[in-house]
C-alpha cells in the first residue's frame, strides 16, 4: 500500500515528495533484509536473505525512477550498498558443521566466486553515482560513492594528489 501511495503521489508538483517517500518506504525493507542472517542450513537463511534483498532493491528502483536528482543519488548509493552487503554476508555465512582442511578451503573459494559478482554491482552503481558529476550533481550520496570506491577499488579511486607534495617541497 506504501508504494501504490508514493506512485500515485508521482504528479509533477508532487515527484519531489514522492522519492521522498519511496526512499521513507525503503528503511524499513532495509531493517528487515539486515535482520536475516546467514546460518546453516545456508539454502533456507539465503532463500529468505534474496527475497528481501529483491523486495529493498524494488524499493530503491521506484525512488530512482522519480528522477529527482537527490533521490536518485540516495538510493543509487543504497542499493550498491545493498549488493556490496549480500557480497560480505556470503563471505561470512556460517559454515556447514565438519568442513575442514582441504574441504573448508575450497567451500571458502566458491563462496568467494558467488559473492564476487555482488562487488562487481556495487562497484558499477558507485561508479553511476559518480558519472553524475559531469551533470554538475554533487551531493553528499555522490561524495559516500567516491570514498567507497577509494576502498573497493582503492588503485583506481583512491589516488593522492600529486599537487600537495609540490606546495609542500616549495616550503
Amino acid at each position: 500500500t506504501q508504494f501504490w501511495f508514493c506512485l500515485l503521489v508521482n504528479q509533477r508538483p508532487q515527484r519531489y515528495l514522492g522519492a521522498l517517500c519511496a526512499l521513507i518506504v525503503a528503511e524499513p525493507l532495509q531493517q528487515a533484509y539486515r535482520r536475516v542472517k546467514l546460518v546453516e542450513p545456508l539454502k533456507n537463511s539465503l532463500k529468505r536473505k534474496k527475497a528481501r534483498m529483491q523486495q529493498l532493491l524494488d524499493a530503491y528502483g521506484v525512488a530512482a525512477d522519480y528522477g529527482v536528482a537527490e533521490v536518485a543519488t540516495a538510493a543509487t548509493y543504497h542499493t550498491a550498498a545493498v549488493y556490496q552487503d549480500f557480497g560480505k554476508a556470503l563471505l561470512k555465512s556460517q559454515r556447514p558443521k565438519g568442513l575442514k582442511g582441504e574441504a573448508l578451503e575450497e567451500y571458502n573459494v566458491l563462496l568467494e566466486e558467488q559473492a564476487y559478482p555482488f562487488e562487481e554491482k556495487a562497484i558499477k552503481l558507485h561508479e553511476i553515482n559518480v558519472a553524475r558529476l559531469r551533470q554538475n550533481i554533487y551531493d553528499e550520496w555522490v561524495k559516500k560513492s567516491i570514498a567507497s570506491l577509494g576502498r573497493l577499488v582503492p588503485v583506481r579511486y583512491a589516488k593522492a594528489e600529486k599537487g600537495e607534495e609540490v606546495i609542500h617541497a616549495l616550503h
